[in-house]
This record gives C-alpha cells, structure tokens and sequence, in this order.
C-alpha cells in the first residue's frame, strides 16, 4: 500500500529530471546541426558533418563540437593523392593506451587525444558500440612506421 501511494509521485519526479534533460539534447543537437549547415564548410564537408549530426544525433552533435567547432586546426575531408608530403592516418606508437588508434587520430585531426579518447569511451557506454569500433580500427588502421 505505502508503495502504491508514492508510484505517482517518483514517475513525475523521474518525468520532471527527464524532460530538462531531453530538451537540453534536443537543443544542443539542432543549434550544431543548424551551425554545420550555415557554416563555411565546403559542400562535401558539410555533407559528411550534417549527415553524422543526422544519423548519431546528440553523439554526432557533440564530434562535430569537438572536431570543427573547438578544433582551431579543422583539415577537410577532401581526398588527396597519396604521395610524398600528404598526410595519412595511422595508428600512434608514440602516444598509445591500447593499441594506438585515439592517438593517431588524434595526430591525424591535430586535437588532443584525450578528447578522442572520452568520446570513444562516451560510445562505449551510450550504445556499446565504441568497443566494436575500436577493434575494427585497430584491425584496419595501419601502425606508424
């Protein structure tokens, strides 16, 4: 009986913290998206950030803070030819926890890996499929020569 009496009571508290918290997702997922589409990105880039924003939402949202927005040093997504001079990625020997993927992207981008590191372990843990992913990296990235 006493159970019964305060049912209602938590599921208003629950819906309460709730609502707050989803709007403030929400939020922040269309102020980047809005940002990625009026941003002086070139046509592919913006293609690429506005799809991720799109297809990983909140996650999607917040790489792209942490990769255009925050990142002083953007490159574009615009394939190269691979020769002398061009920059390719690899996994870092020099700066590795496990197997060196978040450093080399790290280097790769030119942020901090640490950054890369807390959203991989933020995928881990939303969806569990950052574990997946990093495996998947760690098999197809090439080691630093």
């Amino acid at each position: 009986m006493f159970r019964i009496a305060f049912a209602p009571i938590l599921t208003v508290g629950l819906a309460m913290f709730m609502l707050p918290l989803m709007l403030f997702f929400f939020l922040f997922w269309l102020w980047m998206l809005i940002d990625c589409i009026k941003s002086e990105l070139d046509t592919t880039d913006k293609l690429i950030w506005v799809l991720i924003i799109i297809f990983i939402n909140f996650i999607g949202a917040l790489i792209y803070l942490l990769f255009v927005k925050v990142n002083k040093n953007y490159k574009s997504f615009k394939k190269k030819k691979f020769g002398k001079g061009t920059k390719r990625l690899y996994r870092s020997r020099s700066n590795r926890v496990l197997g060196g993927v978040c450093g080399g992207i790290g280097e790769y981008f030119g942020i901090d890996p640490t950054l890369i590191r807390l959203a991989w372990v933020l995928f881990t843990f939303v969806g569990g499929s950052g574990i997946l992913a990093y495996i998947i990296c760690w098999i197809i990235i090439p080691e630093e020569k």
